[in-house]
């Protein structure tokens, strides 16, 4: 993420505050909300709780990552840290960008193959049902679009240079502002290894999500100069992420 994970953490810790509230006035005043909205209660409350809960672990996680940013920003637990001149980041930059564009339209290939799948299996399955499911496979087919460009979007703005400055932590790593984190909870390091053409350090880590494992590889400009450093960073990160993966189980 570009932006100061503080801004996120003050925003899960309002989500979470504007549900107390509702348990407030249970505590008070439930009779009266029995009679207001009846057995309907029960589900405000159980959105309600839902709500706060992910916004709390939400901002726990914001909090780490606020956390790494600044342990990377002062210096400590950092593996290597290097500056990239204009010309070599100009260089770098499309190559990052066409292989990151080239995922990405893989993953949304096979999600609009599956969509039409699943929402043409309903239609034929139900002749008088296939203009709704026809409609709402058009939906999200047009979401996932979109998330596609604009997540093209953001990953060129993430490459406009600003300062150059590369700094890789045992935590997580800052490339020109942009923070990646493997050191919250159902995520590990992977590994790193060094790229000849165009000359990078590309760190790869992976998660838990609700569609299983997932992994993402940072591409790192390096210069002539530093690749030295890139090189010692990589070696380090590797063993980091062999220690991590004796501590936890490895990914399927």
């Amino acid at each position: 993420m570009s932006s100061d994970p503080r801004r996120a953490f003050l925003v899960a810790l309002l989500i979470a505050a504007s549900c107390l509230p509702w348990f407030a006035a249970l505590a008070v005043a439930d009779d009266a909300l029995a009679e207001r909205f009846g057995m309907n209660r029960h589900a405000i409350t159980f959105l309600a709780g839902t709500v706060a809960l992910f916004a709390l672990v939400a901002a726990l996680v914001f909090a780490r990552l606020a956390a790494v940013r600044d342990e990377l920003l002062a210096g400590r637990r950092v593996i290597g840290r290097w500056s990239v001149d204009a010309a070599t980041w100009a260089a770098f930059a499309p190559s990052a960008l066409a292989d990151d564009a080239a995922d990405r339209r893989t993953a949304l290939v096979v999600v609009l193959f599956f969509v039409v799948v699943c929402f043409g299996g309903f239609a034929l399955a139900d002749p008088e049902a296939a203009p709704a499911m026809a409609s709402v496979g058009g939906i999200v087919a047009v979401a996932m679009i979109a998330a596609f460009a604009f997540g093209r979007r953001t990953q060129a703005s993430q490459w406009r240079r600003r300062t150059g400055e590369v700094i890789v932590g045992e935590r997580g790593l800052l490339r020109d502002g942009v923070l990646h984190v493997w050191a919250v909870p159902l995520s590990r390091l992977i590994g790193a290894r060094m790229q000849e053409r165009p000359l990078g350090l590309v760190v790869t880590y992976g998660w838990w999500s609700r569609a299983g494992w997932q992994a993402v590889s940072v591409a790192l400009p390096v210069p002539r100069d530093g690749l030295a450093t890139a090189r010692a960073t990589a070696t380090r990160l590797d063993e980091i992420a062999g220690g991590s993966r004796h501590r936890r189980p490895a990914r399927p």
